[in-house]
């Protein structure tokens, strides 16, 4: 039995649906530990892992920040350590899973499987993106599911795939998305918004941030500069005060996958 360890940033619980799914389709071969990103990493862990499988929400066809900070303080145990990445994306993101990959391969290690998943939008305050849940999620998840069934099978099988890993998808990647977003990246860090006369300073959204970029103060959220753009305070706060790329809070938050 082979051993793996998982590791997953998600904001609203896309891709820790993705990964938790993956790592029970490649059970019983592999035996799986899956943790949270941002954590303490457990070095000890990480070197034993015959596998490491990263996954994240691609931003702008990059890594979000924490994934790029994680990646960045196990560099120097890359070499010689088999990786899969996993990138979950509502559209497209052209070398999603290659923009860590190429790291990866950089600093030492082989990844040999690479794969995109489509999941549900979570922008809940962008008016273009319409946000689903419940029953209207279901088209969406059956696709998804067969892909990282398929995914799993690939691995299961050793035959080598590797989505986003050509040329073609990494001009794409880079010069739809990837450039402009990383040129505004820490400017949009900066840029959550919360209304103060809607918040009534529950403290749920300080509770939830992956990166404790919130804290309370007389009674009301205020954000630091460090957001990690990841959506998860902007669909949990119950009164929709906050918004982050929308001009108005939420009419309709996204509540994750099976709510």
């Amino acid at each position: 039995m082979k051993k793996l360890a998982a590791y997953y940033f998600s904001g609203t619980g896309n891709t820790k649906y993705v990964t938790e799914k993956l790592c029970k389709l490649l059970a019983p071969e592999f035996c799986a530990s899956i943790t949270e990103i941002p954590c303490i990493i457990d070095f000890g862990a990480f070197k034993s892992a015959d596998v490491v499988l990263i996954a994240f929400p691609i931003y702008g066809s990059a890594p979000p920040i924490p994934v790029r900070q994680f990646a960045y303080k196990i560099r120097e145990l890359a070499a010689g350590k088999e990786f899969i990445v996993v990138t979950t994306q509502f559209m497209f993101s052209g070398d999603g899973a290659a923009s860590l990959g190429r790291a990866l391969i950089k600093w030492g290690g082989k990844v040999n499987f690479a794969e995109h998943i489509n999941m549900p939008n979570n922008i809940s305050d962008c008016k273009f993106l319409k946000v689903k849940n419940g029953d209207e999620l279901t088209p969406m998840l059956e696709k998804a599911n067969r892909r990282i069934e398929k995914f799993a099978n690939r691995i299961l099988a050793e035959k080598r795939f590797r989505r986003g890993f050509n040329i073609v998808s990494h001009a794409v990647g880079y010069l739809s998305q990837r450039a402009l977003f990383r040129k505004h990246e820490h400017e949009r860090t900066g840029k959550l918004n919360i209304d103060a006369n809607k918040c009534i300073g529950c403290g749920l959204c300080v509770k939830k941030c992956p990166v404790k970029n919130l804290y309370l103060e007389n009674g009301k959220a205020q954000p630091q500069n460090k957001c990690a753009l990841c959506y998860r305070c902007v669909n949990l706060c119950p009164q929709s005060a906050i918004r982050l790329i929308g001009k108005s809070a939420p009419d309709i938050k996204y509540k994750g996958v099976g709510n």
